[in-house]
């Protein structure tokens, strides 16, 4: 069997482990004092750039997040994302190319908490790995920015924007920039 083939589950794995381990282990007070929260997440991503790449509708993305509290107004946020995307690529020697590809994603955001209602956050995706291909690393290096808004305790809603800060490819002169909305959901 293919050693790239069997790798993917094993990261897939590994990241879900070490997010759950880590959520674990707070400790009753911990829990008691919110410092570790753990939610899910769900939304549509788009495409903010024109290119040469057409992409249909992108399927919407899950995931999984951790957010711990390190000061009263500040939190790290580590998430577990996974999207899926449907795009053809078209080159400028006329070679066009469909896609189908299903990402694991894991952003970690620092966060700025401006009231109990409204977050404004900052970070970068660390790992964007194809589950569906034989490519296995990091695909994209982005920065993010984003805003959040609790309408409850548990509920909330957020909109971000992913930066490509990859060079531009000379045959496409593309950068890959996205804008996201979503919804949450905390524990």
């Amino acid at each position: 069997m293919n050693q790239h083939i069997m790798r993917k589950p094993m990261v897939l794995f590994a990241c879900l482990i070490s997010m759950l381990s880590l959520h674990a282990q707070t400790d009753a007070e911990q829990v008691k004092d919110k410092k570790t929260t753990f939610g899910l997440r769900a939304g549509y991503e788009f495409q903010a750039n024109k290119s040469s790449l057409n992409y249909k509708l992108n399927l919407p993305y899950i995931g999984v997040w951790s957010d711990f509290k390190l000061s009263e107004n500040w939190s790290l946020q580590v998430e577990l994302n996974l999207r899926s995307e449907k795009r053809d690529r078209l080159f400028n020697d006329g070679f066009r190319e469909s896609v189908d590809e299903l990402y694991l994603t894991v952003p970690v955001l620092l966060k700025f908490h401006l009231n109990k209602k409204f977050i404004l956050y900052t970070g970068t995706q660390v790992l964007s790995a194809s589950l569906k291909n034989d490519i296995l690393g990091i695909k994209k290096w982005n920065g993010i920015l984003g805003v959040e808004y609790n309408t409850t305790k548990n509920f909330s809603f957020d909109a971000r924007f992913r930066h490509g800060f990859e060079g531009q490819r000379s045959s496409n002169n593309f950068r890959d920039n996205r804008i996201s909305i979503g919804v949450g959901y905390k524990f």
